[in-house]
């Protein structure tokens, strides 16, 4: 992949909740690792997802898979489906997302998108 690749910080809809919504392809080849980079930025280890959504089974039938990870600052989730990639985390959620930015900024693999948030109510 030659230029970076591109994702947004934005509300869920509907709430007040931030999220990392990576944009593009993120199943083209070439395209960044962002479980990888994550994880090599912010030390985190990969945990069994407190609602076992990381069971095959769940995949299959909706199409993505989820995977939770711990890090000093909390835990977040990625959400991976054919069509998207986003992170989240329910609790301390502005700190974790805004930890989550500054690895993706740092990698030199991504950029960051404006959002209107007033599309998201």
């Amino acid at each position: 992949m030659t230029s970076p690749a591109r994702f947004s910080v934005r509300p869920v809809y509907h709430g007040s909740e931030l999220l990392v919504e990576v944009l593009g392809d993120h199943r083209a080849d070439g395209f960044p690792d962002v479980a990888a980079i994550l994880q090599g930025a912010l030390c985190s280890t990969r945990e069994p997802h407190p609602e076992n959504l990381d069971d095959p089974n769940v995949a299959m039938l909706q199409d993505r898979y989820f995977s939770y990870w711990k890090y000093a600052g909390g835990y977040y989730e990625i959400d991976d489906d054919i069509w998207s990639l986003f992170v989240t985390a329910k609790v301390d959620n502005a700190a974790i997302v805004a930890d989550i930015e500054q690895a993706l900024l740092a990698s030199g693999e991504f950029v960051k998108e404006a959002v209107d948030f007033g599309r998201f109510k």
